[in-house]
C-alpha cells in the first residue's frame, strides 16, 4: 500500500513526542507516543517515526524528492510485512 508523501510531511511537521507513522484498517495515521495505546490505535503496524525519518532523510530541510524515496522503501516494507 502506497505511503503518501503528504503523510511523511505531517509527521515531520508533528510537535507530538515521540510521533510516528503507523498503518491500521488500510489507512495511515500521525500519532504521538500517548495516541498510540488508545483502542483506536491498539495493534497498529508501525511504519516509521519522526526520527528514523529524519535519518533516513539526512536530516533537515527534507527534500519532496528524499520523501518520494523514501515513500516508495516504506511503501514496500509495509507490504512486505503483510500491511
Amino acid at each position: 500500500m502506497a505511503v503518501p508523501v503528504q503523510d511523511l510531511r505531517q509527521l515531520l511537521d508533528s510537535a507530538e513526542p515521540g510521533a510516528a507513522l503507523v498503518h491500521v484498517e488500510g489507512r495511515y495515521v500521525v500519532a504521538g507516543s500517548a495516541e498510540l495505546d488508545t483502542p483506536e490505535l491498539r495493534g497498529a503496524l508501525s511504519v516509521v517515526t519522526r526520527e528514523e525519518l529524519l535519518e533516513r532523510a539526512g536530516g533537515q530541510p527534507v527534500a519532496e524528492r528524499d520523501l518520494e524515496e523514501i515513500a516508495a522503501a516504506l511503501a514496500a516494507a509495509v507490504d512486505n510485512r503483510g500491511g
